[in-house]
């Protein structure tokens, strides 16, 4: 790094000063004067542009007023071309700017160059090509200026390239540390190296005083050296200051540097390194470093401006590791710390009003009392219901209802096929009058051992004649009370064959329902048999019906993780929207309590559970 900024000061004071402009001109004209032999050279004089305007910072010889050739510079300037002018009877004025050939300057004019010459003799003066000679000569002198121009700001770009490459690499190798220790050393050792110092020391403010973090070079010291402390001192001074301090300060770096610098001083006494830097970091945040650098070499205003800039580059990476190294403990203090700090301090006005709207909504909490409630899913269903069942095997013939009808009592539901059942009933009466007819004949005849094997055989004929007669009574199920069809449909299921038993349809009393509730296990024991609530339906949320809690039955029921228990409730009003199978919310009232706990019920069982099931 330090061959870098060594580069880019002196391409600094490369061909574009007053000095090297001067020795320039000089060399030019002794040229001149060899190359042409025929030409009396008067004076000559350079113009560069300074802060906006052309001003000359060259003269020859250095004696010249070089006023003359002010003109002939301008018109040069001007014309952005060679350009000669007379000068009185006998003199001429020769001028040629100079342009700037770098990509970024794109031909512009930044200075001019003009001699003032006459002919030796006078049979030369009707002879205007050793004025065009000049000329030419000029022209190509004031390219090969051109060139060192173009060449010195080729250098500064190099150099501030390399630079630049030098910061990354310490940034680089800096970040790249697992801890800030290990970072902080690394930082102090590489521009302990690279500006060739005899010691390079970081240090920390916390609160009113800097401690030392870092010195390159070791792992370890003792704070308590007088060095240490003296150190710490010029921290201090240069952090108080907020502006680099160097000892001894140099005419040349007067505006860079800061005007207090004793502490510095009495730490040179001290160790006998003739020269010390320190360089403050301070940021937004408030973190506050400070870099000292002791060395023999006096210290250049660059070398300054480049330690600034790898300090404003590392400071943050450097804060970061240093906190996160920091225990937990401290890390939790010093947070709770900075918030205080903003809460109570200055400024933060949202910060204030937030915990200002914190602290009386806590106290509105635990203050104010509200009625807690138990929040269950509810289900609307019938009282009870009615299973309309097919009384035989057999096939369906006729649907006269399906689920969402309104039946009466004695009013036909379901009407099964009997056509098979007709031609059972004409057979077994078909089958008694054969037997009557047998009967006759054995009677005249005066067998009664064949007439009472007769009269059996006509009893099992009689009864399964009874029993078809009884399913052809049955055939046509029939409403046993006004209600309403609450599940089947058969219409789409005309001679579907069924078994005896097999359920057709569900018929529930209309106007009479109940209420089941879903209690979560945590809550069963706050619900009690007589205690009254609200319900509030899915389809009729613009009303709220009553309810009347009747029995905690031991049904439970599983859903998304949770346990819940069945309670039973009875409505105290009735509703013609009401339909079985409505869904809603029911809520019964558990007392008056604190807000606070009201919110925060739910948290503390379930903190309980936690800590029963991790407490050893």
């Amino acid at each position: 790094m330090s061959s870098a900024w060594q580069s880019n000061e002196v391409a600094t004071s490369q061909i574009t000063e007053v000095g090297e402009i001067q020795r320039w001109l000089e060399l030019q004209a002794d040229r001149f004067i060899s190359a042409h032999v025929h030409l009396h050279f008067v004076e000559g004089i350079a113009l560069w542009e300074q802060d906006g305007q052309f001003q000359p910072i060259a003269l020859w010889p250095a004696q010249a007023e070089g006023v003359g050739l002010l003109d002939v510079a301008s018109q040069a300037l001007e014309a952005a071309q060679g350009a000669v002018v007379s000068i009185g009877e006998e003199g001429y004025g020769v001028g040629y700017p100079i342009l700037d050939r770098s990509p970024e300057g794109d031909g512009k004019v930044v200075g001019a160059v003009a001699f003032h010459v006459t002919y030796r003799t006078s049979t030369h003066a009707s002879n205007k090509r050793y004025l065009t000679a000049f000329l030419y000569h000029l022209e190509d002198s004031v390219s090969g200026l051109e060139l060192d121009c173009l060449s010195n700001e080729a250098l500064k770009a190099h150099a501030s390239t390399r630079q630049q490459s030098e910061f990354f690499s310490l940034l680089a190798a800096v970040l790249e540390q697992p801890s800030y220790e290990s970072a902080a050393l690394q930082l102090t050792t590489k521009l302990s190296s690279l500006m060739r110092a005899e010691r390079v020391s970081l240090g920390w403010r916390s609160g009113a005083r800097t401690k030392i973090t870092s010195i390159s070079h070791s792992a370890n010291f003792n704070n308590k050296m007088n060095r240490i402390r003296a150190t710490e001192t010029s921290m201090d001074e240069a952090l108080d200051q907020r502006c680099p301090v160097v000892w001894p300060k140099e005419r040349a770096l007067e505006g860079g540097v800061a005007a207090v610098n004793r502490a510095h001083f009495a730490l040179s006494e001290l160790t006998d390194i003739s020269n010390v830097l320190t360089v403050p970091a301070v940021d937004q945040t408030g973190v506050k470093a400070a870099l000292t650098v002791e060395r023999e070499d006096p210290f250049t205003l660059t070398e300054i401006e480049a330690l600034s800039s790898v300090m404003a580059l590392s400071i943050r990476a450097l804060e970061e590791k240093r906190r996160n190294d920091r225990p937990l403990v401290l890390k939790m203090l010093v947070a709770i710390r900075g918030q205080l700090a903003a809460l109570l301090g200055a400024g933060h006005l949202g910060y204030k009003l937030a915990a200002i709207s914190l602290v009386a909504f806590l106290s509105y909490g635990y203050f104010a009392t509200g009625t807690a409630y138990e929040a269950a899913d509810a289900t609307l269903l019938s009282e009870s219901q009615h299973v309309i069942s097919a009384p035989f095997q057999g096939y369906i013939d006729a649907a006269k209802a399906r689920a969402g009808d309104h039946v009466s009592a004695g009013e036909a539901l379901v009407i099964m096929d009997t056509r098979d059942l007709r031609l059972q009933q004409l057979q077994h009466q078909s089958q008694l009058a054969k037997l009557e007819s047998e009967a006759q004949s054995l009677r005249a005849e005066g067998d009664r051992a064949s007439l009472n094997i007769l009269d059996a055989q006509r009893t099992q004929t009689e009864a399964d004649l009874a029993l078809v007669e009884s399913r052809l009574q049955r055939s046509t199920l029939k409403a046993p009370f006004d209600g309403i069809i609450v599940e089947g449909d058969l219409t789409q299921q005309l001679g579907r064959a069924v078994s005896t038993g097999d359920e057709l349809l569900r018929l529930a009393p209309e106007g009479r329902y109940r209420l089941e509730l879903a209690v979560d296990e945590s809550r069963v024991a706050d619900i009690e048999e007589g205690q009254r609530g609200e319900l509030l339906l899915a389809a009729l949320t613009d009303r709220q019906f009553e309810f009347e809690v009747q029995r905690v039955t031991q049904e439970t029921r599983q859903r998304e993780g949770s346990n819940y228990f069945i309670a039973e409730a009875t409505l105290l009003s009735n509703d013609p929207a009401f339909r079985s199978g409505m869904e809603g919310v029911a809520r019964v009232p558990l007392g008056e309590q604190r807000r606070i706990s009201i919110w925060t019920r739910e948290l503390r069982q379930w903190l309980l559970m936690l800590k029963w099931r991790v407490w050893f």
